[in-house]
């Protein structure tokens, strides 16, 4: 978010297993984005639902595209039972933004054939820790006073299914460093729940 480059990449585990984080990119992947030396980077995530599922619907029939005719037949696998998982999300901005040239799938998946980078202008965003979610905005305060000591915050009002509640934030930071060092802080206060968000 920080250069505006944009890179397909194949998802093959679980992970981040660091709080905080959302992905974990291969050291080539990070010099093709722009942020290999200094190790982490504000991105945001865009899952190509349709050719993930295409590749999905190959795999079981034995064919992998990706590796090309020369690798051979694959092994004898068994998969795993099928999670339930849900490809919805919510983000606390409005979009209200066109979208520009190089932002939508369809380019990301011709730039996935040749391993291109997509190059859009940056998007200016804060770090946040969010501390949690209250219905009542006196509970909200409540724990900003009880955080007063470590960092200055805000709580930020919003409506989720037609009910208000206050989200109460610690920041903005100006580094993601900045947020590691504070979200260990609020966990050693005991609001095991907090996490860094970006918007």
């Amino acid at each position: 978010m920080d250069n505006g480059k944009s890179l397909v990449v194949r998802i093959n585990d679980r992970g981040p297993y660091v709080s905080g984080r959302i992905i974990d990119l291969s050291r080539e992947a990070a010099r093709l984005l722009g942020f290999k030396e200094q190790g982490i980077a504000r991105v945001r995530v865009k899952i190509l639902v349709e050719q993930s599922l295409r590749l999905e619907n190959l795999a079981r029939n034995g064919e992998f595209p990706l590796l090309g005719p020369d690798k051979g037949p694959m092994p004898e696998i068994t998969a795993a039972q099928q999670p339930n998982v849900s490809l919805s999300a919510r983000t606390t901005r409005a979009n209200t933004e066109r979208k520009k040239a190089g932002d939508s799938a369809l380019d990301l998946l011709s730039s996935a054939r040749n391993g291109t980078v997509i190059q859009t202008p940056p998007v200016q965003t804060d770090i946040w820790i969010q501390v949690g979610a209250f219905h009542s905005k006196d509970n909200a305060k409540l724990v900003l006073d009880r955080l007063a000591s470590i960092n200055q915050g805000e709580i930020f009002e919003i409506t989720s299914e037609g009910r208000l509640l206050y989200r109460a934030r610690l920041g903005p930071l100006l580094s993601v460093e900045a947020a590691d060092m504070l979200l260990q802080k609020i966990f050693a206060h005991g609001f095991e729940g907090a996490e860094i968000v970006v918007d």
